[in-house]
């Protein structure tokens, strides 16, 4: 989900906000995961998930390899690594 007038340069992943002129993340889309019927555990993951990501200074490689092994039986988290891999122009940061 990208803020309106954004410029969206790299990809942006899967359940991810992102704003700016030169669009940085901006949290994750949280409100319509929940009205999807996203579960608390599985919005707690993709949080973590999302630490895993943009908060401990991990290339996309390296956070891909850690999500598969630390969430690799939540299945809503698979979109959110296929999204990093697929992304070809890399990812915002």
């Amino acid at each position: 989900m990208s803020a309106g007038g954004s410029i969206v340069l790299k990809d942006i992943p899967a359940y991810i906000m992102a704003s700016g002129q030169s669009a940085q993340p901006f949290g994750m889309n949280v409100e319509g995961l929940r009205r999807r019927g996203f579960s608390k555990e599985v919005l707690l993951a993709l949080r973590r998930a999302y630490k895993v990501i943009y908060r401990q200074g991990l290339t996309t490689e390296q956070a891909v390899e850690e999500l598969e092994k630390a969430y690799s039986d939540i299945p809503e988290v698979t979109p959110l690594i296929d999204s990093l891999r697929g992304a070809h122009r890399g990812i915002i940061r």
